[in-house]
C-alpha cells in the first residue's frame, strides 16, 4: 500500500514537473532595438501592455542610429539570433533583405493585418523590397516647410515686402518665392540691439548625412534624379541636379551663421527660439516649436508644402520595424510588430510623441484632431494635414544596398561646395564619377 502510495506520488510530481516545464517552455521572450527616439520610447512602453494582453515579454533595448546599423552588421554577419526584432532606417532595407539577412513577413499577413489602411508610400518605400514585404512602418516625417506666421502676418514686414518685391508677402510656393523670403527676412535686428537675430531660412547641413537630405529635396522639386532607374548610371551631371545645387547652395547666404555644421538638433532649435523665418525640415520635429518649456515661439509656426521648382517632391524619412532572418520566434516577433502598429496603437503612438502616423485612417481620429497642446487651445497637431499631402509626392533616397556608401561620397562633395573649395559643376562632376566607380565595383554595369 505504502509502495502505491509512493509511486502514486512520484507520478503526481512528474507530472507537475512536465506541465511546468512545457509552460515555461512556452513562455516566449522577443529582444528587439529601436531607435532611442520617441517613437522607440513608445514602443517600450507599448511592449509592456502587449506582455499582459499575451503573455509574450518583449525587451526592447533603444540606441543611437550608427549603433543600431553597426548591431544589424555584427548580428547578421554571425548569423545570430539574439534579437528578432529591429527599427530600422529604410535606406537601410535594400543591403540587409537584399542579402538575405530579413524575413519575409508575407506569409503572416492576414486581413487584420489591414495593410490597405497604411499609408501606400509609406508601406511601399519603407517595408518592400524585391516585391516581398518585410516589415510594417512605424512613422514617417517628410520634409515640410515651416514657416512663422506671425511674421508673415505683420503689416509692416507685408508693406515692406510688397514694395520690394512687387507681390503679397506670402507662404512661398515657388522656390524664387522661397528665394525672396529668405532674403527679405535675412540678417534683420528684431530687437534693436545692432545685432542681426533673424535669419531667412535653416535645415541640415552638415557633411556626413545630414547635407544629403536636404539637397535631395531641392534635386527632386527641380525635376532631378540621382541614378537613370534603367541602367543604373549615376545622374548627378544632369541639368536638372546642377540647377538645384547652385540654388540650393545661394540659398544657404540666408542661413543662419554656422550653418555648415547643422544637424537635426540644430534646426529645430533656431526654430524654436524664433531665429529662423523659414525652414525645411522633417514634420515630425515640429513638436519641438511647441514645447512650453524650451520655446519662445509657441503656436507661432504653420506648416506647408516644399515650394517648387517643377514639383513639390519632399525627401521622406521614415522608420520601419523588420524581423531578423536569424529570429527563433518570426511568427510571434510579427504579431507583435502587427499589434504595435494597429490602428488604434498608431494613434496612440502618435499621441504619446511617437512620431507622425503610418494609417491613413489616424488622420481623421477624433483624439488627434482634437488634441490640443498642453495648456493651451493650440491644435497639436495641426502639421499632419501637411504630412498627409506631402506622403503623396515624397521620394526617398536612393534605394540601392549601396546607399550608406553613396551618401558618404556624395555628402563630402556637396561641403566641398558649401565651404567654397569647389565648383557646383566640378563637385558633381567627380562625384558623379565615384559613384559610377563604387556601383561598378558592386557589378551593376557587368554585360
Amino acid at each position: 500500500m505504502k509502495m502505491k502510495s509512493l509511486l502514486g506520488f512520484s507520478v503526481l510530481i512528474l507530472v507537475i514537473t512536465v506541465f511546468t516545464f512545457s509552460v515555461w517552455a512556452e513562455k516566449v521572450v522577443l529582444n528587439g532595438i529601436f531607435l532611442g527616439a520617441s517613437w522607440g520610447v513608445a514602443a517600450q512602453k507599448l511592449a509592456e501592455e502587449y506582455e499582459k494582453l499575451t503573455g509574450v515579454k518583449v525587451n526592447i533595448e533603444l540606441i543611437g542610429r550608427d549603433a543600431i546599423y553597426e548591431k544589424l552588421a555584427l548580428e547578421f554577419a554571425s548569423r545570430a539570433s539574439r534579437y528578432d526584432i529591429f527599427n530600422i532606417d529604410y535606406n537601410w532595407l535594400p543591403q540587409f533583405a537584399g542579402a538575405g539577412h530579413l524575413k519575409s513577413i508575407d506569409e503572416y499577413i492576414t486581413p487584420q493585418t489591414e495593410l490597405e489602411d497604411f499609408l501606400p508610400k509609406a508601406l511601399e518605400i519603407t517595408c518592400k523590397w524585391g516585391g516581398k514585404l518585410y516589415g510594417l512602418p512605424q512613422t514617417v516625417h517628410p520634409h515640410l516647410l515651416w514657416y512663422r506666421k506671425d511674421l508673415f502676418e505683420n503689416p509692416e514686414y507685408k508693406a515692406e515686402f510688397k514694395e520690394k518685391y512687387g507681390y503679397e508677402l506670402m507662404p512661398p510656393q515657388t522656390m524664387q518665392q522661397w528665394r525672396d523670403v529668405a532674403e527679405f527676412f535675412n540678417g534683420r535686428d528684431t530687437n534693436g540691439d545692432g545685432n542681426p537675430d533673424l535669419y531667412g531660412w535653416a535645415a541640415q547641413a552638415a557633411k556626413g548625412y545630414g547635407n544629403v537630405h536636404t539637397w535631395l529635396t531641392f534635386v527632386y522639386c527641380f525635376g532631378g534624379d540621382v541614378f537613370d532607374w534603367e541602367t543604373m548610371e549615376p545622374t548627378l551631371t544632369t541639368p536638372e541636379v546642377i540647377e538645384a545645387t547652385k540654388f540650393w547652395a545661394d540659398m544657404l547666404q540666408f542661413c543662419p551663421p554656422g550653418i555648415h555644421e547643422y544637424t537635426f538638433a540644430e534646426v529645430a532649435k533656431d526654430a524654436a527660439v524664433g531665429r529662423i523665418a523659414t525652414a525645411l525640415h522633417w514634420s515630425w520635429s515640429s513638436w519641438e516649436v511647441d514645447d512650453p518649456n524650451t520655446s519662445t515661439t509657441l503656436g507661432l509656426w504653420e506648416f506647408a508644402q516644399v515650394p517648387k521648382q517643377v514639383e513639390s517632391a519632399p525627401h521622406l524619412a521614415a522608420w520601419s520595424i523588420v524581423v531578423s532572418a536569424y529570429s527563433k520566434h518570426p511568427e510571434e516577433a510579427f504579431k507583435f510588430i502587427e499589434w504595435l502598429e494597429n490602428k488604434d496603437n498608431d494613434v496612440r503612438q502618435t499621441l504619446m510623441g511617437g512620431g507622425d502616423p503610418v494609417r491613413i485612417s489616424s488622420y481623421s481620429d477624433p483624439r488627434i484632431l482634437e488634441a490640443k497642446v498642453e495648456g493651451t487651445d493650440i491644435p497639436r497637431f495641426r502639421r499632419l494635414p501637411e504630412v498627409l499631402k506631402a506622403m503623396e509626392t515624397t521620394r526617398p533616397r536612393p534605394l540601392i544596398p549601396q546607399e550608406e556608401q553613396w551618401e558618404i561620397v556624395v555628402s563630402q562633395y556637396l561641403s566641398a561646395i558649401q565651404l567654397g573649395q569647389m565648383s557646383v559643376e566640378e563637385a558633381l562632376e567627380v562625384a558623379n564619377a565615384q559613384v559610377r566607380m563604387m556601383m561598378e565595383r558592386s557589378g551593376y554595369y557587368k554585360q
